[in-house]
């Protein structure tokens, strides 16, 4: 959350200095967008280094990268650049390519640190995103299969699903995952039938 707060302040000083006109000096718009990069990244390698208790926990191999994220920032770059009524331009561009810019990096440092982010401690299973989101699996009422996202959509009761993005992970441990799952809900959850466990990903 510190990150969050610290990034959306970062932004609004620098949006502030160039929307509204303000004369900020050259060096302070750079250390600006440095520090923006900064949070960012410091904010995604933070959860390289969580850790949880658990009787179960697998590691990431790579890091999926969203492709709405890349959208926006194209969009609002075309948007800006056709509009030259704006000082400075480039810097509010950058703040749009912060967020994609970070998460291409993380992805090749997930290949070299391959940090658990999924965990399962009795009954609990602990998501290690961005936020940290945790699920009593006794609660779990379905299983679905996103065969385009390669996700698994997991339901819950008395929560809101939550995704599992399965080529971040190695085939292997998605299947121990799933027998797990069916093993600690209480209710009749199966395995999806469009679910392919032969995808070999390229962790």
């Amino acid at each position: 959350m510190k990150y969050i707060i610290t990034f959306i302040l970062l932004i609004t000083v620098l949006a502030y200095g160039q929307v509204m006109e303000t004369e900020f000096p050259l060096v302070a718009n750079i250390l600006l967008i440095v520090l923006i990069y900064l949070i960012s990244f410091l904010e995604k390698y933070s959860i390289v280094n969580k850790n949880f208790d658990s009787n179960f926990r697998i590691r990431s191999y790579r890091k999926k990268t969203g492709g709405f994220l890349l959208v926006i920032a194209t969009f609002f770059t075309t948007l800006f650049f056709l509009n030259e009524s704006y000082k400075n331009i480039i810097f509010i561009v950058l703040i749009f390519w912060a967020d994609p810019i970070t998460e291409f990096i993380m992805n090749f440092v997930y290949k070299v640190k391959k940090p658990f982010t999924l965990f399962i401690k009795d009954n609990e299973l602990i998501l290690n995103n961005r936020w940290t989101q945790k699920r009593n699996l006794t609660e779990l009422t379905q299983i679905q299969f996103d065969r385009f996202s390669k996700n698994l959509k997991l339901d819950f009761k008395s929560k809101s699903e939550i995704s599992i993005k399965t080529i971040e992970y190695k085939t292997e441990d998605i299947e121990k995952l799933l027998s797990i799952l069916i093993e600690k809900s209480e209710n009749n959850v199966f395995i999806p039938q469009n679910y392919e466990p032969k995808i070999k990903n390229s962790c």
